[in-house]
């Protein structure tokens, strides 16, 4: 939660947490940078990837801007690592040193160089039914189902109709082929998948439809508007659109190696539209 006109961060707290035998730890931390004064406070259960991201909210600076002074000794650990692990105190103090965002020189010739969607179909996260259940029970992934939840602002297209289930569609990769779209190498037309139209038609009278893409929302409602699903004479109507802001990163492995990515959690919209 961030508090307007202050230099503070402190990610949401859930209220079930003051009532836990077990209650998670908090580390109050203070830094500069660029003169300035800032504290955040931040869960053991939170990792190190968390850390960045509370400072890049403060302050615009990146994570890979971010020079991190006298919050432990030597060199950061890597992101999936947890602040449990740094053994913090309460009231620690850093410098950080880093360029923000917007503030860079910028080549004009890359400013129109969008990166790319990750395609990761190849991914099998159900492999390691162990590994799923502690990542399901994990703390840090319960409350940032909670504060997405609480962050979640839908703008309804059309109205959800009583009694409809929610069919819930990527875009990238799954109705659209992304490379030749973004290239220019084919007409949108072409890009989607053969009979996409006939397919959301035909589903249509039992399911309600929204997109979740991981672009942004901008390119979303440009991709949406060029495929004509959005703002045509179709038998089918897209309730509402999610982009890349109700995502948030987990960590797992893969591969027997730490690997972290970012995850599209069903639950929040469960959670809003409970019936």
């Amino acid at each position: 939660m961030i508090e307007e006109g202050t230099s503070s961060y402190t990610l949401n707290i859930p209220a079930e947490a003051e009532t836990r035998e077990d209650p998670e730890r908090w580390v109050h931390l203070q830094f500069t940078w660029s003169t300035k004064s800032f504290t955040l406070d931040i869960a053991d259960s939170d990792r190190v990837f968390d850390l960045k991201a509370a400072i890049q909210t403060l302050t615009r600076v990146p994570p890979e801007r971010q020079k991190i002074l006298g919050l432990v000794k030597g060199k950061l650990p890597p992101d999936q690592d947890r602040i449990s692990d740094l053994r913090l105190v309460s009231g620690k103090k850093f410098v950080l040193v880093g360029t923000p965002e917007g503030d860079e020189i910028k080549d004009p010739s890359q400013l129109e160089n969008l990166p790319d969607v990750v395609n990761d179909f190849d991914v099998d996260f159900s492999d390691n039914l162990d590994a799923s259940v502690a990542y399901k029970n994990d703390q840090r992934n319960i409350r940032k189902i909670k504060e997405a939840t609480d962050n979640l602002n839908v703008n309804i297209i059309h109205s959800l109709r009583p009694g409809k289930k929610l069919l819930v569609l990527d875009i990238d990769y799954t109705i659209l082929d992304t490379k030749p779209l973004t290239s220019g190498s084919l007409p949108p037309a072409e890009c989607a998948r053969p009979f996409l139209h006939e397919f959301l038609e035909a589903i249509y009278p039992y399911y309600d439809i929204c997109i979740w893409s991981q672009t942004s929302w901008i390119w979303l409602e440009t991709k949406l508007v060029e495929l004509g699903m959005i703002g045509s004479n179709r038998n089918y109507q897209i309730s509402f659109v999610l982009d890349k802001t109700c995502m948030f990163t987990v960590f797992t492995e893969r591969d027997g190696r730490p690997w972290n990515h970012q995850v599209k959690p069903l639950q929040i919209i469960w959670n809003k539209f409970p019936n």
